[in-house]
């Protein structure tokens, strides 16, 4: 009984904290992961620091993107949860981001070969072919390759064929 009773106090704490963003902080000292040595936010940052027009798919909270050094002139963000695209546009909106709620399916809100650069952290479904539309010709995709449990999907960076 004692398993049961200490299952049922840290689902209880579980439901109670907030699951906005990725703030996974009262996880400290519970749950560990392997960050990759490479650092997506530095190499985003990097790729950023380049172009003069990105987007941002599936931002979650925007604590990623809010930790890059500089944004481009251009940057936008979407984001399908409505407690994350309130947390995104608060925590973007300062650095000149503006942040659209989509629901993370075809089409993306925005026009024809308006980005430079396409970023997604943690895509859940990846539309390859709004992606392609909304890149410039020469224009990237950039996304971290996943795990074991991720290798369903491509990783890296897919460069779209200039015209």
């Amino acid at each position: 009984m004692g398993c049961m009773r200490e299952f049922e106090e840290l689902v209880a704490e579980a439901e109670a904290v907030s699951v906005e963003g990725w703030d996974f902080s009262w996880l400290e000292g519970r749950a560990t992961e392997e960050r990759p040595s490479w650092g997506y936010q530095r190499a985003m940052g990097e790729r950023l620091a380049r172009v003069g027009a990105a987007l941002d798919i599936q931002t979650g909270g925007g604590e990623v993107l809010a930790g890059v050094p500089k944004v481009p002139p251009v940057m936008a963000a979407t984001e399908s949860w409505p407690p994350n695209v309130a947390k995104a546009t608060a925590l973007l909106h300062p650095l000149g981001a503006v942040v659209v709620a989509d629901a993370d399916e075809p089409p993306l809100p925005f026009g024809d070969a308006a980005f430079d650069l396409v970023t997604s952290r943690h895509p859940v479904t990846v539309w390859w072919e709004e992606i392609a539309r909304v890149l410039r010709p020469g224009g990237t995709y950039f996304l971290p390759t996943g795990g074991a449990g991720q290798c369903f999907r491509a990783g890296g960076v897919l460069p779209r064929a200039a015209a």
